[in-house]
């Protein structure tokens, strides 16, 4: 009697002890969570850029709230990015009843992250069925701002991209129940994908390679809901813009090569180094339910779908971030899905939950002991930023006549002048700097139009040879610009405006006597 009362007192403990240690986990990772809503909103209103990428994204929503076209040639006002368009059409939407202003896209972009953590909590409930493993998986995935760069909260198309995959691949994992209207939905919504970044296209294939392999019958409703959304609006823009939307989005999107140094940079530190827990669990859990069906690969997609779904994610994060010029925002679809394996692994530590519940831990130290490479540990904008960006634009506003602003066109949008070309868009459509600058932006440059280029002295965009040539021919170096009227941005590549230049005869005309 005794030893059985002692048996009880010490399954007792065991378990009270078992609950504290999941709640002590679950508690860490909602504490995660919630350090990036206070940064993430304080993103969102923050004025000026973030990223010098931003300001190009502002300026092809801003066309798309004027009915301006978008996926015009290349020319001295405006030169789209190389993204698919849907994000932009949303964000110009809402720009048509206020001001040009990146508050709307970071808007877009936060919901899109709050969606995904729903997305990733239900998925994890799902597989699972314990509302804790899916509260963990949403806090962490959200915990994972910092090792993919700061980038869920900007003014670009990856946060709506990563939301929307995610929900069209849920949706493809539970046509299971062989349902058309699931199948057709899962192809519209990975359609959504594809019209808002072109690497929904491998998701898109791998979710129908699933369907052929598992659910066969309905491969057919899947293409219908893929087709049904994406034939009309590419055809669409391929015909209106006569070839230069494909230029865009396929030509100049794929011209950067992909650099086996950064492949085994991306794998080795990046993934290995800061989601390599998860990417441990991920294969075991894969191995282990694969052996579980006598290692049929029908039956175990069938039963397991994300084991093949969150593999493509971290292709793609791989694929995307070794290509030259490739950022940490490609890193977000991995992580994403990667969230997942607390939930994917709760029923194979069935009893033993404290291994994984050790993992999340592991994997969110990670996110603080592996820092970016030469990434300044600042998120949040300082008070002294938004004075540099009012400062800046009271600069702007007071000149008389048109302002280039080779790396940050909203500012001259935002003093109501007429934001010239993205030097860095303008860059890229040129094949890298390879093809001629176009005429009518030469034919400006020399002749003085814009009485102030402002540069930010940026490696490749800024010092192109054949700009280069330009300004030193035609303009002048003025002064540099100080610190308090001169903003930094904060994620990716840290740029600021650096250096006023003036036409060479407006320079020699103040010299004589």
């Amino acid at each position: 009697m005794v030893y059985n009362t002692a048996v009880m007192c010490k399954d007792q403990f065991s378990a009270q002890r078992t609950r504290f240690y999941a709640i002590f986990v679950l508690l860490v990772s909602i504490g995660f969570a919630f350090s990036y809503l206070y940064v993430g909103i304080a993103r969102v209103t923050y004025p000026y850029a973030l990223d010098f990428v931003e300001e190009d994204m502002l300026m092809q929503a801003w066309r798309v709230a004027q009915h301006l076209p978008v996926f015009v040639p290349p020319n001295a006002d405006f030169v789209p990015q190389v993204y698919m368009p849907l994000y932009t059409w949303l964000g110009g939407q809402v720009l048509r009843f206020v001001s040009p202003a990146f508050w709307p896209l970071r808007l877009l972009s936060f919901l899109s992250t709050l969606t995904t953590a729903v997305l990733v909590a239900g998925i994890s409930w799902q597989e699972s069925g314990r509302w804790q493993t899916a509260v963990t998986g949403a806090s962490v995935f959200l915990a994972g701002y910092r090792i993919t760069g700061g980038w869920y909260d900007l003014a670009r198309v990856d946060a709506l991209f990563v939301a929307l995959s995610m929900a069209g691949l849920w949706a493809t994992a539970r046509c299971h129940q062989q349902k058309q209207p699931q199948a057709i939905l899962a192809g519209f919504l990975l359609g959504l994908a594809i019209l808002t970044k072109q690497n929904g296209l491998v998701l898109a294939l791998v979710a129908g390679i699933y369907f052929w392999l598992a659910i066969k019958p309905l491969t057919k409703w899947y293409i219908l809901g893929l087709l049904g959304i994406t034939i009309i609006p590419l055809v669409w823009l391929e015909w209106t813009t006569e070839g230069w939307f494909s230029y865009y989005v396929i030509d100049i999107a794929y011209a950067s090569p992909v650099s086996p140094l950064r492949i085994w940079h991306t794998v080795s530190r990046e993934l290995a180094g800061g989601m390599g827990v998860f990417v441990l669990f991920l294969g075991i859990t894969a191995v282990w339910q694969w052996r579980a069906h006598a290692w049929r690969v029908r039956q175990w997609l069938s039963a397991s779908p994300w084991v093949l779904f969150i593999p493509a994610a971290v292709f793609i994060s791989v694929a995307g971030r070794s290509s030259e010029g490739g950022n940490f925002n490609n890193l977000i679809p991995a992580w994403a899905f990667l969230s997942l394996t607390p939930a994917l692994a709760d029923s194979l530590f069935f009893g033993r939950r404290w291994v994984w519940e050790t993992a999340v831990l592991l994997q969110l130290a990670l996110t603080i002991v592996n820092p970016i490479p030469h990434k300044p540990p600042r998120y949040l904008p300082t008070p002294e930023m938004r004075a540099a960006g009012a400062q800046f634009t009271e600069l702007i506003t007071a000149v008389e006549g048109p302002v280039l602003i080779m790396m940050h066109p909203s500012y001259a949008l935002r003093a109501g002048k007429e934001p010239g070309v993205h030097i860095q868009s303008l860059w890229h459509a040129r094949q890298r700097g390879q093809q001629p600058l176009p005429p009518d932006f030469v034919e400006r440059l020399r002749s003085g139009y814009y009485v102030w280029i402002i540069s930010d002295e940026s490696d490749f965009f800024e010092k192109d040879p054949a700009l280069l040539t330009l300004l030193e021919v035609y303009y002048q170096p003025s002064r540099r610009l100080a610190d308090n009227e001169s903003p930094p941005t904060l994620s990716g590549p840290i740029v600021r405006p650096l250096q006023l230049y003036v036409p060479a005869i407006q320079a020699a005309s103040s010299m004589s006597p």
